[in-house]
């Protein structure tokens, strides 16, 4: 995975059948606040999609029909004011995942943002198979973008598990720092770290951490209890609008219990990387 310095590319999802292009309205507004800084701008891919198997796609359905005054006001209009250089592409499949792998892999882009519209309610899943097997098996980071969440970047949570001494999980908790540690310092955030734990005798180290994410033991968060209740529960506790957290390819499934926890309960943007 590329440094975050190195973000040269963003891949941006609209969902022609959603009114507000979430992503893209985000990803415009922090372009904003970073326009004065030292880093380069990135390019800008949308990618109009439909995921047709989240969305009424019968002739009934109004959402289905977009005009040209819809597509310069929401997509053209604020592009061409941001200034940024920008390409975009349609894709008519019904394959949403395998419409975004395949302009991912053309684009080799950075960071994938994806839009997210609808809550959950009672036992009703929020993403569908596709989405959780994107989650996993993208190349870049995917940010997914909920409508409750704030647009200033003000307090970045990143959820690490240093007690494994799997190579694989140390380098994911260090990609997962890193990312937040460059988020906090680019958006002038607050970096909070939280790690949960199940055994006592497995208790996670403050004064490690400490050193490791060089953040103020004040915004360490060690917790007991099942990794998404604690992950979700302190993102509340901080108002986080932004989580920061990993996950790993499966073999059996692409659903992780832990992730998909995580997103139903919290109202942030949450940043996967795997």
């Amino acid at each position: 995975m590329a440094t975050p310095s190195d973000i040269r590319t963003i891949l941006i999802v609209v969902d022609p059948a959603q009114d507000k292009p979430l992503a893209l309205d985000r990803v415009l507004h922090t372009a904003k606040k970073a326009a004065s800084g030292s880093l380069a701008p990135p390019k800008l891919h949308i990618l109009l999609a439909v995921d047709s198997d989240n969305t009424d796609t019968s002739s009934e359905n109004p959402a289905v029909f977009r005009n040209a005054t819809w597509f310069f006001e929401r997509i053209i209009n604020p592009l061409q004011e941001s200034g940024l250089e920008y390409s975009l592409e349609m894709s008519w499949s019904t394959d949403w995942y395998g419409s975004i792998i395949s302009v991912s892999e053309k684009l080799t882009p950075e960071l994938i943002m994806l839009p997210l519209i609808s809550r959950p309610s009672g036992h009703e899943r929020i993403f569908n198979e596709s989405i959780w097997r994107l989650l996993r098996t993208a190349q870049s980071p995917v940010l997914v973008v909920q409508p409750e969440s704030p647009e200033e970047r003000k307090t970045i949570l990143a959820a690490i598990n240093i007690q494994s001494h799997k190579p694989e999980y140390q380098e994911l908790n260090d990609m997962i720092i890193s990312r937040g540690q460059w988020l906090a310092a680019n958006h002038g955030a607050e970096l909070h770290i939280v790690n949960a734990y199940s055994d006592s005798l497995n208790y996670p180290d403050r004064s490690q951490l400490a050193n490791k994410t060089q953040v103020d033991t004040a915004n360490i968060h060690v917790k007991s209890g099942d990794p998404d209740e604690v992950i979700a529960g302190v993102a509340k506790e901080i108002g986080a609008d932004l989580v920061v957290l990993g996950t790993r390819k499966r073999s059996s499934r692409w659903r992780g219990n832990t992730s998909e926890k995580i997103v139903t309960q919290v109202a942030s943007d949450i940043l996967a990387i795997h």
